[in-house]
């Protein structure tokens, strides 16, 4: 601000989350590392990661700050699931 007039603005966007609210990106991902202390998923298994990146909770934000908590895409979240890739169709 200068005075009473904006002198200069700057406007940043994350296309990751543009991509989840629009249903182009998943919300977990492939997570091929072991964990640390080198723990690695069961037989059967795979580990995925929690994308950093926010869905439609951003604009639940927006209308009502204290709808959801602040910073939530910096819990880095790790799952284990089925390892279906290795299977085929017989």
């Amino acid at each position: 601000m200068r005075g009473d007039r904006l002198y200069h603005e700057h406007i940043a966007w994350d296309q990751t989350t543009v991509l989840i609210q629009l249903g182009l990106m998943p919300e977990y991902l492939t997570f091929p590392y072991a964990l640390p202390g080198g723990k690695l998923p069961s037989r059967g298994k795979r580990f995925e990661y929690r994308v950093p990146a926010a869905g439609v909770e951003t604009a639940e934000k927006l209308v009502d700050e204290t709808s959801v908590p602040s910073n939530g895409m910096f819990d880095f979240k790790v799952r284990e699931v089925d390892d279906i890739s290795g299977l085929t169709n017989s």
